[in-house]
This record gives C-alpha cells, structure tokens and sequence, in this order.
C-alpha cells in the first residue's frame, strides 16, 4: 500500500476529475441544492455553515501564517522539542469536558501534528530526541512545519469543495468491501474470505463518467489520472475487476464508476445534493499501517467509516489508525459488521461501545448515529427484513452524516486538525520560551564572571609581562655584571695564575709560548665559568616565567623543554684564534727591573773598595759618578773597567736569571693591552648577556602569546555570548508573542460553534 503515498497529493477539482471524486459528465446538469443554485434562497443551516467555512478559512490562513514565522525563527534560532512519548490508552470519565481530539487526557498533553516520529533501534523517542544534535531536531521540525503548512493549504481547498470522500477502511477480513457492496445494493467489489483487495478502489456514480459503468485502473508511476485523458488509465468491465485488485502489482488505484438505479432519497451515491466518492481500502495489516494513517489525515478524505468485526472487536492495529486518524477527524462512523454471528449480542455492544469510549469520546458521545451493529451480506441476500432495516438505519444515518451533518463530516476534520496544530503550537512556544529565559539567565550568570574575568586577564598580562620583562633584565644584569668581574679579574691576574714550568735557558721560547697559551687558556676558562653561571641563571629565570605562567592560566600553558647545555653551543671566545700577541727578543727581560738591578750590583762593587758607603745607590750611574768624585780620577780610572766587568757578569747573569719572571710580566702586558683593545671583557660579557636575553625570551615570548590567545579566547566567547545574549532576549519576546498568538488562535477556533446559530465570530 506504499504507492499511494502518492494520492493524497493531488489536488483535485470539481471540474478537472483527475482525482478522488469527479466531475458531472459533460452535458449533464449536476444536481444542487437550491441554497447552492440560488444563493438568495439559501436557509439558515447553509448560511451558518458558509459562515462557519469562510470564519475557518481565515483562521486557516492566520495560522498559516504563524506557521511560517515560526518555521523562520526556528532556522535561526534552532527550536527546542521536548521529549514526548505515548500513553497507554486508558478509558475516561464522560463527563471530563469535551477535548479537540480522539484521544485520551494523558495523550492530549503530547504532541499530535507536530510530533517527531523518532525510532532507531532500541531507543524510545524521548531518548533519541536527546541523543540528536539540536539542530538535527530543528530540522525535523522545520519538516513537519512544512508537512503541516502545506496539509493547512488543502485543508482550505477541502471545506471549499462541496464534492464528499468517504474511506471505508478496518482490519483484513473485516467485511469491507462487503459492508461497500451492501451501500451499492449490488456485488461490484471481489468478496472473498481470504484478503482480496490490495489497492484502493473508488467507487463513483457513472453519471460522472457519462452514465457508463467501467473500471479505470490507473498504472504506478503514472502521470496521473484524468477521465479525459485515456492515456492516463486502462480500461476494464465490471467482471475483470476482482482480476485487478487480487494481488495486483501494476496498478496504484481503480476508479469504478457504477449505476445506482434507487431514487435520491436512497442512495448515497446519487443523492441529488453533492458528489459522494466511496473508497474501500486494503486491509490495516496488509501493508504498512502508518502508509494508510498517512491517506487517511489527508484533506481528500472527508469521512471514515471504520469496519470492524464483530468477532475481534478493535485490534492494535485499528487503535493505532484511530490514533493517527484523530488528527483530524473528531468523528468516526463505526460499523460493526458479521453482528448476525454472535450470541452475545448484548455483551457485544456493550464492549464493543466501551472501546469506542476509549477511542473517541465524540464517537461515542453520538453513538446512536456513528456506531452501527449490521449484517452486510444479509442485505445482499435480502432475506432478513430486520437485518435490512437495519442496515437502512445504518445507510441514512451515514446520509445525514455526509450531507446534513456537514459542519461534522466537512467542517469538523479542520476544525479538530487546526485545534490539534495550534496546541502543538502553544505547546512549543511555552517550552522554548521557558527553555530561552533559562538560557538567557545562564548567558547572564555566565557573562557576569567571564567579564572581571576578561578585565583580570587584561589586566594581568599587563603586570605578567612586566613582570617577565623584570626577570629578563635582572638575569642579564646580574650575568653581565659577573662575567664584567670574573673575566676582567682573571685578566688582571694571568701573571700571577699562568704557572708553566722553566726548563732553562735553551727553552725559554718554548716556555715563553706556553706562558702565553696558559694565559690564554685562563682567560677562556673564566669565560667559560660566565657561561655556566648564565646557563644556572637561565634557568633560574625561565623557572620564574613558568611559574608565572602557570599561576595565571593553568591548563592553557603549555611548558616546553629547556635544554641548557645547548647555550652557548658557538665558541665566539676562543682567544687562540683571534689574540695576534707574538713573542720576540724583548719579551724575556724587563729592563726596568734590570736597570735598578745593575745600579745595585755596580755600588756594591764600589763599595768594596771604597769602603762600602755606596750600599744602597739607586742606579750604577749614580754609583759611579759618587765614587768619581770620593776616589778622585786617578783611582777611578784604574778601578773603572774591573767595575765594568763585573757589573757586566752580574747584569749578564741577572738577565738569564730572571726570564721565568720577565716573560710572564712581558706577555701579560701585551696580553692585555690588546685585550682592551679589543674590549675583551665587555664583548664576551654582553655577548653572554645577550645570550641569556634570546635565551629567556622564548618562554617570555610564549607566555605573552598564551596569554594574548587566552584573552583572544575570552573575548570571543564574550562577544559569542553578548551576541547569543541578544538572540536570546529577541527569542523571549518572540516566543512569548507565538505563545499569545497560539493561544489567541486557538481560542478562535475553539468559539466557533459548528452546530450552532450563525454568528460572525472570527470574520
């Protein structure tokens, strides 16, 4: 029964015949009431139900429109659905007050139009609402809002039409076709005990197919059917008809155009007032049943006459129809056929009626006129007056229904559908404007700490990074003072630190050289120790800026591997290779040291002659000139070369002497006259200063830029949540004004009084 999913959707008219129903047969006049031919003799009952039609078509209209706004709010502002799931039918007390469908009060508080049919697996519907995304579930509801739109629209045209459709449907083997056959008064459709119709058959006056009685079996996939267009169907007898709808797997639907021979009075078909369509449907379980829900809330169906058997009373699956059909129709005309086999009659009524209390308070609150106990294949027979008058009471009471009862047959299934979609409605706005002021409140709550925490981040990146930039600048001061001092001492001292062992005098330019490489090697291991002191405050420093770090931002810091050994990993400060000091012939005496040595060792020589009064004579000039001048010339002259000699040994001999101290002396003078040239100490001090900068602005520069990202982050979220704060407050005020306008509708609706005297509400 799939493919008809497809029927409902055509839109049919009194004149195209291209669906359910048809149109009078060209050239024949089709028969009116005198209120539709003349509308000044129109009567009251037709006038009131004009009235009532026109004041359900605004509201029709009016809810359309609320529909529509919804479903544009809902694709901005996702929609929240609450969980929903059904209630066991339970039977009711009478005397509640009326309610706008066919259900129970638990089941009345649910959703029915806009309710998503959820199943997967073994999750409830409540559970898997949950489980989706909302946005997943604003999209089914923006579905069902257009399903319900869309339905709203040919309800309208439906309560326009005055042509009536009436479904006979049930459970298999409940006497459909029969109970259709006996409203027909003669077999047409196959009657079997085993399921035998598979499609649905409408059955329809021939008048309108130009009083010829024939079957239109309208192919699947077809391009839809038109009387006047004999390509759109084949064409069948009456006798090849029971062919077609036994296990047929090429047609989507008959149309069976048939004579009723009875005057107007008596048939329904041809009842001098409207176009009246009876379409017998397959059996409930012979396919799927929400398929046949689905055709039977469509605006193509006016009526539905629910047989069922008096044998097996309502089965599961005739709940669960009435349960889909209460979307629309708040009355049902139960015929309870094969009456004739049961003893019990009495305790059958009883139950059977019972059941209909449960399913449809309406149905059952009118049950003389709705709820028929009859024998259809008696009436076939003709056999059994009593049977046959009672299924005449049956047949005038489903005339009435149609043709009389019109605000309930035509009026009412719109009525009920637009009470049923407004509560839903009502319902959905109730939720989402309770579940928006919550949100809203807690965008408050949340704003109000996001914001001083903002301000405290702001603020705290500001003494953070004065804070690293202290750290920063005390390490490096404190490294560059050290190195300043260690390296300029050592300098100051290589004489007295380069101790290199003397071999003589035949090795005095090797030790020489030595001297000087020790000198050297003194001053880079001191540059070395300033690098090691720098690499321990390094770390000390970097120590501080992730304990900062840490302190301030928690989990969005990320601490990362520091290595110290890799500082310093290019020797700038090797001296051998960039010193130019050189060794030559001066470099092994001091003649300074020298000069006041021989001055010496001269006055000594004197004085042992003269009587030692020169002890102590500064320099041998002085000494000699002294002694010129106490000994006179001629005893000058005659001890001057012996003078000469023996200061020259002892000045030869002091010389050679004193290498081991000269050469340090001479080097180190060198050394470091050229270390100031180059200024040495200052270089290698800034240079390590500046290492420990580069070094210590990594985790500085990580830190300034977690902190940027965390502020970054909290201004978004910020301005994500002042931003969702103003949806929020327009979502409010728009649910509140759904919620008003639901109800307003609703209470329209709900005043309109179908049966009632005219009025002009809602116009």
């Amino acid at each position: 029964m799939a493919h008809y999913a497809s029927v409902p959707n055509q839109q049919l008219s009194a004149n195209s015949d291209s669906g359910y129903g048809g149109s009078v047969a060209e050239g024949m006049e089709r028969e009116l009431p005198v209120s539709v031919l003349n509308p000044r003799q129109t009567s009251d009952p037709d006038r009131r139900h004009n009235q009532n039609r026109v004041a359900l078509g605004r509201w029709i209209g009016r809810t359309v429109e609320t529909l529509k706004g919804f479903q544009s709010m809902n694709s901005k502002w996702p929609a929240h659905y609450p969980a929903v799931q059904r209630t066991e039918l339970t039977p009711i007390d009478p005397n509640l007050p009326e309610q706008p469908r066919l259900v129970t009060p638990q089941i009345a508080q649910e959703f029915n139009v806009l309710k998503l049919d959820l199943k997967l697996g073994a999750l409830s519907p409540s559970e898997l609402v949950h489980s989706l995304e909302k946005s997943s579930i604003a999209s089914l509801l923006d579905g069902k809002i257009s399903q319900s739109v869309k339905h709203l629209m040919l309800l309208r045209d439906r309560i326009e039409d005055t042509s009536s459709k009436v479904l006979v449907t049930g459970d298999l083997n409940a006497g459909k076709s029969t109970f259709c056959n006996a409203l027909l008064r003669k077999k047409v459709l196959p009657e079997d005990q085993q399921p035998c119709t598979s499609i649905f058959c409408e059955v329809l006056d021939a008048r309108e197919n130009s009083s010829i009685e024939e079957v239109h079996a309208i192919p699947l996939n077809g391009a839809g059917y038109n009387r006047n267009d004999g390509t759109t169907y084949d064409v069948y007898s009456l006798d090849q008809l029971e062919d077609i709808v036994v296990e047929n797997d090429k047609y989507s639907q008959v149309k069976i155009y048939v004579e009723d021979v009875r005057v107007i009075d008596e048939s329904l078909l041809r009842n001098g007032v409207v176009d009246i369509a009876i379409i017998d449907a397959p059996g409930l379980n012979l396919d799927s049943i929400k398929t046949t829900a689905v055709f039977a809330r469509q605006e193509e169906i006016d009526v539905v006459v629910f047989v069922v058997s008096a044998e097996n009373h309502f089965t599961l699956s005739a709940k669960e129809f009435i349960y889909a059909a209460a979307h629309e129709k708040a009355y049902i005309f139960i015929v309870v056929n094969r009456f004739d086999n049961i003893r019990d009659k009495a305790r059958c009524q009883r139950l059977i009626l019972e059941q209909v209390a449960q399913l449809s308070p309406r149905t059952h609150q009118d049950s003389k006129e709705l709820v028929h106990f009859v024998s259809s294949n008696a009436v076939i027979e003709g056999k059994d007056s009593a049977k046959l008058k009672e299924f005449d009471n049956l047949e005038q009471s489903l005339r009435r229904f149609v043709l009389e009862k019109r605000a309930r047959s035509k009026l009412a299934p719109a009525k009920t559908y637009l009470l049923n979609v407004l509560e839903d409605l009502e319902t959905l706005a109730e939720v989402n404007k309770d579940a928006t002021v919550a949100e809203l409140e807690k965008l408050r709550g949340e704003l109000s700490e996001i914001v001083p925490e903002f301000q405290k981040s702001v603020q705290a990146r500001t003494e953070v990074s004065d804070n690293v930039e202290q750290t920063m600048d005390d390490t490096s001061n404190t490294v560059y003072k050290f190195s300043r001092k260690n390296i300029s001492n050592t300098i100051a001292h290589i004489d007295d630190k380069a101790i290199v062992e003397y071999d003589g005098f035949l090795s005095a330019f090797t030790y020489a050289e030595n001297t000087k490489q020790a000198m050297l090697q003194s001053i880079q291991n001191s540059v070395t120790t300033c690098e090691e002191y720098a690499r321990n405050q390094t770390v000390g420093g970097i120590t501080s800026i992730k304990a900062l770090g840490i302190m301030h931002l928690g989990d969005e810091y990320v601490e990362k591997v520091f290595r110290k050994e890799l500082m310093f990993s290019r020797k700038k400060h090797q001296l051998s290779k960039s010193i130019k000091t050189e060794i030559n012939f001066f470099d092994f005496f001091d003649f300074d040291k020298q000069e006041k040595v021989a001055g010496m060792s001269m006055g000594l020589t004197v004085a042992t002659v003269a009587g030692g009064q020169l002890f102590g004579v500064s320099s041998w000039i002085d000494g000699l000139w002294k002694a010129t001048s106490m000994l006179g010339p001629r005893t000058t002259r005659k001890l001057i070369v012996p003078a000469l000699l023996v200061a020259g040994a002892a000045g030869a001999w002091f010389l050679i002497t004193d290498i081991p101290n000269a050469v340090p002396r001479k080097l180190a003078k060198k050394i470091r006259k050229e270390l100031e040239a180059m200024d040495y100490v200052h270089s290698n001090s800034e240079r390590i200063t500046k290492e420990v900068r580069k070094v210590l602005g990594f985790p500085a520069e990580e830190l300034r830029g977690a902190f940027q990202r965390s502020i970054e982050k909290q201004g978004r979220t910020m301005e994500e949540k002042r931003k969702v704060e103003k949806e929020s407050e327009v979502a409010v005020k728009y649910f509140g004004n759904l919620l008003r306008e639901a109800h307003e509708h609703r209470t329209g609706v709900m005043k309109l009084d179908l049966e009632g005297p005219p009025s002009i509400t809602a116009t």
